[in-house]
Parts: structure tokens; C-alpha cells; sequence
């Protein structure tokens, strides 16, 4: 009786050692890694990636479309008044010539632009103009602004004669600058009161309506001020009721000039 349980105890003690040593050598020996399939994952990724990509694309078609908003605003932006920048009018006119009476002269007597840039004369009309056509022609313009007509306002019936020299004038610029775009000022509307000084000045409409006229004819622009002056929130006149303050060439007649010529 004493040998068999002597036997059971030994069997129990070696099945326990057995399995004792069988589990330390699994810990004692690497295992191989298990493989774990990554197909469902990355899958998973990859639909968050397009996912990610779609929106990326919807949102990259929205701004093709900001891009087209920003083109119409461009063109928009071709149509609005060219900014003279920082009130440098020298730089603005560098390639603009100013020729006339007095009116304009004032801009170069002001300092606004230079004498290269002003031809002009106090008391003058297209004698004058005839007279300094070959400076003109020398200093080559792109563009040129001639004011004439209130030292040669006269009688209606004598309107006539003064736009048709003002027009031989002109015909002979564009024959000797054909790459020069030339522009006709208008006559500058005056005060009622500057009718006693200047009796004449009545005139000025009349004057006007045939230099337009004429403008076409002979193939050149025509620069209309009256409405410029008639829209004014403030006095540009000087003490006469005709010449210009400073402030008019700076606020009023040469951004007009400069926006017509460069649009």
C-alpha cells in the first residue's frame, strides 16, 4: 500500500517538472512574430486618404473659381481711373507733353510739372503753337495735350478762322509725330462776372462745339472739361472768375488728363 502511493506521489512530481521545464523553454527560446493581417488598416487609411484627397480637390476648386473672381476683378480693374502714385504728377507725365496758353502754363509755374513737360506761353493762341511745333516735334511725346482758344476768342462768325488754324496746326504734328496720340482740350467754362472783363467768353460753347467737330475731322481726341467744372464741389476760380487755382490742376485736370490718356 505504501509503494503505491510512494508511486503516485513520484508520477505526480514528474509530470509537474515536465511541465515546468516545458514552459521555461518556451521562454527561454524566441518565438517567431505572429502574423497580424494590415490589409483591413490599410484599407482603412486609404479610404480616409481619398476621403482627405476629395475634399482637398472641392476645396482646390473653389479658389479656380476665386481665380476667375480675381481675373473679372482684374479686367474690372482695367476699366477704373489709373492712380497717379503718391501725387508725383513729373513721374505720371513723363511721357506726356502739356502745350498752351497760360491756363496750362500755371501748371509748370506752380511746380507741379517740369518746363520739359509744359510748352506753353502767357497770352498765346496757335501762332504760338505753329511757332514751337519743332520743339515739340524734338522732345517726341507719346502723348500730347494741346490747350488753345482763350486769348483767340472772338466773334461766332470768327470762330471759324481760329479752329482752322488750330487744325493746320495739328495736321502738321500728326504728319511729323505719327506715333504721338494728340489730345484737344476744350476752352475752360468761366464766372459770369469774368464776362465783364473778358466779353468774349460768351463764346466759349460755341467755340467749343466746333473744336469738337474739328477733332473729329482731323482724327484726334477731344478732352471735355465743362462738365468737370460744372460738377465741382468747390471753387477753382481764381479772383477773375477765369484762371484756375493750383488746386484745380492738381485735384481735378490732371488726374482727368492722366486717366483718359493712360485707360
Amino acid at each position: 500500500m505504501q509503494n503505491k502511493l510512494n508511486k503516485a506521489i513520484l508520477l505526480i512530481v514528474a509530470v509537474a517538472i515536465g511541465l515546468m521545464s516545458t514552459r521555461l523553454l518556451f521562454t527561454l527560446i524566441p518565438q517567431k512574430e505572429a502574423k497580424i493581417s494590415t490589409l483591413e488598416g490599410i484599407s482603412y487609411i486609404e479610404k480616409l486618404n481619398s476621403s482627405s484627397t476629395s475634399k482637398k480637390k472641392t476645396t482646390a476648386q473653389k479658389p479656380s473659381s476665386k481665380k476667375g473672381e480675381k481675373s473679372s476683378r482684374a479686367n474690372k480693374k482695367t476699366t477704373e481711373s489709373p492712380i497717379i502714385k503718391d501725387g508725383n504728377f513729373k513721374a505720371a507725365f513723363n511721357d506726356i507733353i502739356i502745350s498752351g496758353d497760360s491756363l496750362v502754363k500755371a501748371i509748370n509755374e506752380y511746380g507741379i510739372l517740369d518746363s520739359s513737360q509744359v510748352i506753353a506761353e502767357i497770352g498765346v493762341g496757335t501762332k504760338y503753337l505753329e511757332k514751337t511745333t519743332d520743339e515739340i516735334v524734338k522732345a517726341n511725346p507719346k502723348y500730347l495735350i494741346l490747350h488753345y482758344g482763350e486769348n483767340e476768342l472772338d466773334e461766332k462768325e470768327n470762330a471759324k478762322y481760329f479752329v482752322a488754324r488750330y487744325k493746320k496746326c495739328i495736321e502738321t504734328l500728326k504728319k511729323k509725330l505719327p506715333d504721338t496720340v494728340i489730345y484737344v482740350d476744350s476752352i475752360f467754362p468761366v464766372l459770369d462776372k469774368a464776362h465783364k472783363i473778358e466779353p468774349y467768353t460768351v463764346n466759349i460753347d460755341y467755340y467749343n462745339e466746333l473744336l469738337k467737330e474739328m477733332t473729329k475731322e482731323v482724327g484726334v481726341h477731344y478732352l471735355d472739361f465743362t462738365p468737370l467744372w460744372k460738377n465741382a464741389d468747390k471753387n477753382y476760380y481764381d479772383a477773375d472768375g477765369i484762371h484756375p487755382l493750383s488746386s484745380f490742376y492738381t485735384e481735378q485736370y490732371l488726374p482727368y488728363v492722366y486717366t483718359e490718356v493712360k485707360s
